[in-house]
């Protein structure tokens, strides 16, 4: 066991816990602003992030999130009814490199997705319920996936 983690270690990997430098604090990434869109999913974004970022006037980075679902028709019957749906989530983000220093003002982005998919019953509030579920698991595995890109964009 000591031989593989002494293996690991010289080749460079870093435990996300273990994170240091001035973009963390505590282990998560310190921003200068999240931007997260006022829609139910992002709501249901913001609370999943909640407590794994940190906000400073004097942070490196500052963040903007898109968010946006698209749902299609799938699996359908002999009559062609659809009996599924098939949901896709794309988080958008642009990086924004702040402060006084060398890079300021430069950006990078990237795009995340989550697919879900759901079978259509009999009752739209099943369906919506449903649905409202899905999303609010699907912006907990973004958020997930998100903090830990963010955590490798800021420590290049």
């Amino acid at each position: 066991m000591l031989a593989f983690g002494l293996a690991l270690t010289a080749c460079g990997f870093h435990p996300i816990y273990k994170v240091s430098g001035q973009n963390y604090g505590n282990g998560v990434p310190v921003l200068a602003a999240l931007a997260v869109p006022d829609t139910a999913n992002g709501r249901a974004l913001s609370a999943a992030l909640r407590g794994r970022w940190q906000s400073a006037d004097d942070a490196l980075f500052a963040v903007r999130l898109t968010l946006s679902e698209t749902a299609r028709d799938g699996q359908f019957n002999a009559a062609g009814v659809p009996q599924r749906v098939d949901i896709e989530y794309q988080l958008g983000a642009l990086i924004t490199r702040m402060g006084d220093g060398e890079g300021r003002g430069q950006s990078t982005s990237f795009v995340l997705r989550h697919s879900e998919s759901m079978t259509r019953s009999d009752s739209g509030a099943a369906d919506l319920t449903q649905r409202r579920s899905l999303a609010r698991l699907a912006m907990q595995a973004l958020a997930d996936r998100l903090v830990l890109r963010l955590s490798r964009e800021m420590a290049e």
